[in-house]
């Protein structure tokens, strides 16, 4: 399976502007892909993830490592796509979100090229389950909705085939986040579970009382509930008998490792397009699992990301995959693939056609794919990268 070009894409949708969380107000959503293709015309997709108002230096990493360590080389198995985290060590995010849109890519290659499910490559077996479960990420903050229209959203959700919710927090006074939380709560019904991302915003002083009124209101655990380094603040909440979940923007060994030993969150999250793909996930869900702590799969961009999430969800039997609601850019690509949601679970399908991701406008989203870099066959960048915010 020898690489002989790529493509690095740069993703953008138009967004009104109305919905936000805490720390963002979505006025569009950028998002770096990448495609490799083989010496036999097979192609495969991947994507990183990236700070909004950086993704310029993310496009301009991925087209020089895929220039020196990917191009012209051969990748024959999982072996040899693993190396790849030994020739391209990263000291920061920039070069883990590298890392892990080529991991994806390369596995997706190796997947089609064997004409093989990406569960069962990644897996390592045809002896194995397709289904994995997810929740509906959504429930953001929108100019002009009330609780009324939350609880409308969070049933919509339910009447697709989803049993888990996850819902925004901590952008509100706390008495008007505990009646999001009700309303959520209510719709979600007694069968479902309600997850809230507080996207980092509680303080030392306020985090237990906090946490304790969301969890009265009907709130099931807690995303992020603090500042990603205060293990000791997490470990307390913890202790109040209120699970917290957190590991969305963690890319490091260590820092994975703080969240099990120092806070002992009670579920541990991965995002493929940061913490080494395929390959890196692999290896932080084996620490999880010798404490005994499931990973849930955090899939905050692209149909890509997602795509890559459930078969790696499927693939290892993590607790669940986050399925957004809001963030569902270039699902329809993926519709086929994705498969239908039943039961809280989505059962993958078997295809592998390549996925539709080529430069222009994305049909029924106001969306485009622009071409930032072709490498291989004398192809050099097709327009210059900003590399600056």
């Amino acid at each position: 399976m020898r690489i002989v070009r790529a493509e690095v894409l740069e993703y953008v949708r138009k967004l009104d502007g109305r919905s936000w969380n805490p720390v963002s107000r979505w006025t569009e959503r950028r998002a770096p892909l990448l495609i490799l293709e083989t010496d036999e015309g097979v192609r495969g997709c991947g994507e990183a993830w990236s700070k909004q108002d950086e993704i310029g230096v993310v496009l301009a990493a991925l087209a020089r490592s895929l220039r020196t360590s990917v191009v012209g080389r051969s990748f024959p198995d999982g072996e040899a796509i693993g190396a790849l985290r030994d020739t391209m060590p990263y000291e920061d995010w920039v070069g883990a979100a590298v890392l892990s849109a080529i991991d994806m890519a390369l596995w997706d290659l190796l997947a089609r090229s064997r004409q093989r499910p990406l569960w069962q490559a990644l897996a390592g077996t045809a002896d194995i389950g397709n289904a994995v479960d997810v929740y509906a990420s959504g429930g953001l903050y929108r100019d002009g909705d009330n609780t009324v229209d939350l609880a409308s959203e969070v049933a919509r959700y339910r009447g697709e085939g989803f049993r888990n919710v996850k819902i925004k927090v901590g952008g509100m006074s706390l008495e008007d986040d505990v009646a999001r939380i009700s309303a959520a709560r209510d719709a979600t019904g007694s069968d479902g579970v309600l997850w809230v991302d507080a996207v980092n915003q509680l303080h030392v002083g306020n985090a237990i009382g906090f946490a304790q009124a969301w969890r009265l209101a009907g709130a099931d655990a807690i995303q992020a509930p603090v500042a990603f380094e205060d293990h000791p603040a997490m470990a307390r909440i913890g202790r109040a008998g209120i699970p917290v979940i957190a590991g969305e923007a963690a890319y490091a060994e260590q820092a994975f490792l703080g969240l099990l030993d120092a806070a002992h969150v009670a579920l541990l999250q991965v995002n493929l397009g940061l913490c080494g793909g395929f390959t890196g996930a692999s290896r932080i869900a084996a620490l999880a699992a010798s404490r005994g702590t499931p990973v849930t799969v955090q899939a905050h961009g692209t149909a890509v990301l997602l795509d890559a999430s459930l078969h790696w969800g499927a693939a290892r039997g993590v607790h669940s995959v986050e399925f957004h609601r809001f963030h569902d850019h270039l699902r329809a690509m993926f519709a086929s693939t994705l498969g239908d949601i039943r039961a809280g679970a989505v059962e993958l399908s078997s295809s592998t056609a390549t996925h539709p991701i080529r430069p222009g406008e994305v049909p029924g989203e106001s969306s485009a794919i622009s071409l930032v870099a072709g490498i291989g066959s004398g192809r050099m960048l097709d327009r210059k990268i900003k590399t600056e915010p």
